[in-house]
């Protein structure tokens, strides 16, 4: 199996594409991403902007997902980089995937909507 299959097989929920905005807090810094999927543990995050970030596998993030006229906060955890020059910038953009750590029930049900409305083909 290959490294990204072996992620896919890993992950316990379904991912859906989504194109929201995200803030990210991160050694003092707030930096601002889109989604490229989202989950109901976890989203892959990016930036169009290439620079260098002070996130690493490992890092905890407190992150606000903004969807229309409201936001979900939750922590999360850094679990892959996609480097630029990597073979897997090639495939994916450039950024990082995120585990949802600590997400209250309301945040929750938010994503779960989220989610839901994209399965049914409402467009973002």
């Amino acid at each position: 199996m290959t490294e990204s299959g072996e992620r896919a097989a890993e992950r316990s929920a379904e991912r859906v594409r989504v194109d929201a905005f995200v803030k990210v807090s991160a050694d003092g810094q707030e930096l601002v991403f889109r989604t490229r999927d989202l989950s109901e543990h976890g989203l892959f995050l990016y930036t169009k902007v290439a620079r260098s970030y002070p996130i690493k596998v490992g890092s905890t993030l407190g992150l606000e997902l903004y969807d229309y006229d409201q936001h979900v906060d939750c922590k999360v955890v850094v679990v892959r980089v996609v480097e630029p020059g990597s073979t897997e910038a090639d495939t994916f953009p450039t950024g990082f995937g995120v585990r949802i750590v600590d997400l209250d029930d309301a945040g929750r049900a938010a994503i779960g909507r989220m989610i839901a409305r994209v399965k049914s083909g409402d467009v973002y």
